[in-house]
């Protein structure tokens, strides 16, 4: 059993190559936007044409085969992620041919999941979602399903969760397994002349699924404050990362932060020194270098958190974006800056909805101002950073003033010639990187088509809901430029959790190539 997995993990990473070279062109023919000679994409970046999604895809998870697996909602665009998913294969394009649509027969509703790829296997791990009790909708599942993207099959797992969670956040450990923190228990309702009424509750207790499926409960580390019925909303999605040290950080949604371990029956600290500034649980935040945290917050302050050190994290001042952009979404690009789009200044309607993005720059701490999408991307929107370096950016709606079934395709600044013609730069290709699993702090060998100048490592995404607390981005230290060169991985798992990494090179012109997406397990 364990050499066949393997040996689909290598089919997998093998073939993964092929299928993302076609992806860049492809969308050069099909999605590329039509720019004027004096174009300002190679400072702002351009959007390919809005195209047509079968569902909404409020939650995406990059796959290491370079498909796109989405859930969300019925085809109808409604509330009901019970029937359907959808696998979008961007070596296809944009048009009907490239989405695969396929049956839901597990039983499960899993609109407003938790979610994470399993790092043994490349494959989806979704935990929780909406349940219908009563004729009512919004209550949870303790439910754990998992996709294959080799059979492109749902399979409902035998081991549930000890709790139900809906809106739960699903952690990847440095020893494989996972922490799920967070989530809605039940719903509130005011109760009818045939139904009682109830009152809403949550789950403070976090949960820890092994390698072979079972769960543990992390029974002395309940918390209403950091991922429970108190602390205004801190159960939806809970923002936490493993920290260098090898425990859960946990950045509160207002001014709280915590660590928690895991270890035996589990413990939970609340920091005393680390205050974040005022946050919202409709804000995003993403780590964009390893153990530092970009986190939007409230009055369009932005922050940095620092928890490399063991001692309390650090918070410095990231600047302030353009606007609040409640329900908006943070992407880390191939080149390690933040890209925000989305959102808007008043909550999940149109009235103060922006289509404006903007970049953040880690080095020199700045906003600048990025292309204007064609379509508002409010609550249940999603945005994931592609194998070609572009970005993905679809959905909104279900509830909200706009049913997005629509997606477009972002292509950062870096894609472009400086000279104003708003042509692509010539790309450099990999020729040659690790297609066998390697492990950390390994010395491997890169080859490319040019001298390579630059090597990035971004962790694979799984984004909803205006987190991803998968990625993770590692600029790899060059010794000298070369067209074939060796780096070593990051060092340990407490800093880069096993699983499926992008890897970029980058010429002397700051382009990248496509990603080859590697193993480190």
């Amino acid at each position: 059993m364990t050499m066949k997995r393997f040996t689909g993990i290598q089919r997998i990473i093998q073939n993964t190559f092929r299928k993302i070279l076609l992806i860049a062109i492809t969308f050069l023919s099909i999605s590329m936007p039509v720019l004027a000679t004096n174009s300002t994409a190679h400072l702002q970046g351009a959007f390919g044409p809005l195209h047509h999604w079968p569902i909404i895809p409020i939650a995406m998870m990059l796959m290491p085969d370079g498909r796109v697996f989405t859930y969300g909602t019925n085809l109808a665009g409604a509330q009901g992620a019970k029937m359907y998913y959808v696998v979008w294969d961007p070596s296809l394009g944009t048009g009907s041919n490239a989405f695969t649509v396929l049956p839901n027969i597990t039983d499960t509703d899993i609109f407003c999941a938790g979610q994470s790829i399993i790092p043994a296997t490349g494959q989806a791990l979704i935990v929780g979602g909406d349940a219908l009790v009563n004729g009512q909708r919004n209550y949870a599942n303790s439910d754990v399903n998992i996709f294959d993207p080799a059979t492109e099959t749902l399979i409902r797992q035998s081991h549930q969760m000890a709790y139900k969670r809906w809106y739960a956040t699903t952690v990847a450990l440095p020893n494989g397994e996972h922490t799920i923190l967070g989530g809605r228990n039940d719903r509130y309702f005011a109760g009818n002349a045939t139904l009682p009424a109830t009152a809403a509750s949550y789950s403070p207790i976090p949960e820890v699924r092994a390698i072979d499926g079972s769960w543990r409960s992390l029974t002395t580390a309940s918390n209403d404050y950091a991922y429970g019925a108190l602390g205004s909303a801190s159960w939806y999605y809970p923002r936490a990362w493993v920290n260098p040290q090898g425990k859960i950080f946990i950045l509160g949604h207002y001014d709280a932060a915590y660590t928690l371990d895991i270890s035996s029956t589990g413990t939970i600290t609340k920091y005393k020194t680390t205050k974040p500034k005022a946050g919202r649980w409709e804000l995003p935040s993403v780590m964009f270098s390893p153990g530092k945290i970009l986190s939007l917050r409230r009055n369009q302050i932005a922050v940095i958190v620092n928890i490399n050190d063991n001692a309390d994290p650090t918070v410095t001042s990231a600047g302030t974006v353009s606007m609040e952009r409640l329900y908006g979404n943070a992407t880390v690009l191939a080149d390690g800056k933040v890209w925000v789009n989305g959102g808007s200044s008043t909550g999940n309607n149109l009235t103060g909805a922006t289509l404006t993005s903007e970049l953040w720059n880690p080095i020199t701490n700045t906003w600048t101002a990025t292309a204007n999408a064609s379509a508002v991307r409010l609550y249940h929107s999603a945005s994931i950073l592609l194998p070609d370096a572009t970005v993905m950016t679809g959905g909104g709606g279900a509830p909200g003033p706009i049913k997005q079934m629509n997606g477009e395709i972002y292509y950062p600044p870096y894609l472009f010639k400086t000279d104003g013609s708003g042509e692509l730069a010539q790309r450099p290709t990999i020729i040659d990187a690790p297609s066998n699993t390697i492990t950390w702090g390994q010395d491997f060998s890169i080859e490319a088509n040019e001298t390579i100048h630059r090597i990035t490592l971004l962790r694979l995404g799984a984004v909803t809901h205006n987190i991803d607390v998968e990625v993770r981005f590692f600029d790899l230290p060059l010794s000298q430029p070369n067209s074939i060169v060796t780096v070593q991985s990051p060092a340990t798992a407490n800093i880069a959790p096993p699983g499926f990494y992008q890897l970029f090179v980058w010429n002397s012109s700051g382009v990248p190539s496509i990603a080859k997406i590697i193993h480190i397990h």
